[in-house]
């Protein structure tokens, strides 16, 4: 149990380190360019991991489910660093978080039932993921579209529900590097080589250390995850989601980076929908 109480905290700190970073690093840049040089960055340790964990022996499905979950999770990367340049980490972060809610319902969808408790919470944190969206902001960064971050980031959080679900059938067959693998192989075939074949990765400086800083917490928060997950699955999850409030007071400790009244309501509307979501599953 201590086990998983620190691998939780710390990976909800690393998550919320994370989402400041890709913040930064997208409303300086466009979204695939952050995504793209992530996968660079990240597939330098990823990919010699894998090699050296020995290479597995591959089913035709086993395959299948790592393209699904490659593509659903730079899918995600996009619209939630999309989303962060158009809202801030507050709105954004919390709603990302539902991503373990939402692969739960489709896998009661799938299983032909939904427990509606789980049905009751989620109608919970779409109307905190509303009323933070609606809500009137006090200090509004240039160019912030609150509705349209809220669009982006539910999307980005239905595309890592779908990889969850095919990560979730893989972990238990395959080392955690080749659970790693094919996000960071679909974000080099996908965008980082024609992107770097057409010239367009080149970023600032300063840009470029909050992508490296992105890809590596990254990395680290799902390998910190996994430890304690495979102790206890539920803590762990439970305390990974507080990634969301504390991305909101680092973006405003770190940024100055405030929020009005209803959208900190909507805020704690979604992070009590998450942290019940974990405790339900």
């Amino acid at each position: 149990m201590t086990i998983s109480v620190v691998a939780g905290c710390i990976t909800a700190f690393l998550f919320a380190v994370g989402m400041i970073a890709a913040a930064q690093a997208s409303r300086a840049v466009r979204a695939t360019q952050v995504v793209a040089l992530s996968a660079i960055a990240s597939s330098v340790v990823v990919i010699p991991w894998a090699l050296f964990s020995g290479i597995p022996e591959l089913t035709g499905g086993q395959l299948w489910l790592m393209l699904i979950s490659g593509c659903g999770n730079i899918a995600g990367f996009l619209f939630v660093y999309s989303a962060l340049k158009f809202g801030k980490v507050g709105l954004v972060a919390p709603i990302v978080a539902t991503e373990g809610g939402i692969a739960a319902l489709v896998a009661s969808f799938l299983g032909n039932s939904i427990d509606p408790l789980i049905a009751f919470v989620l109608l919970m944190i779409v109307m905190g993921i509303i009323i933070g969206a609606r809500s009137s902001d006090p200090e509004p960064f240039e160019g912030e579209r609150p509705a349209i971050a809220a669009l982006l980031a539910t999307l980005g959080a239905c595309a890592f529900a779908g990889g969850l679900l095919s990560v979730g059938l893989l972990s238990g067959d395959l080392p955690i590097a080749w659970v790693l693998l094919p996000a960071r192989l679909v974000g080099l075939l996908a965008l980082a080589i024609p992107m770097a074949a057409m010239m367009r990765l080149r970023v600032p400086r300063r840009t470029l250390m909050w992508v490296l800083l992105l890809a590596m917490v990254d990395i680290a928060a799902i390998a910190v995850y996994t430890v304690g997950a495979a102790v206890n699955l539920q803590v762990t999850a439970v305390l990974s989601s507080q990634m969301a409030p504390l991305s909101a007071v680092l973006a405003y400790v770190l940024f100055r980076e405030r929020m009005g009244r209803g959208q900190i309501v909507g805020l704690v509307i979604m992070v009590v929908g998450v942290t019940l979501l974990g405790l339900l599953q």
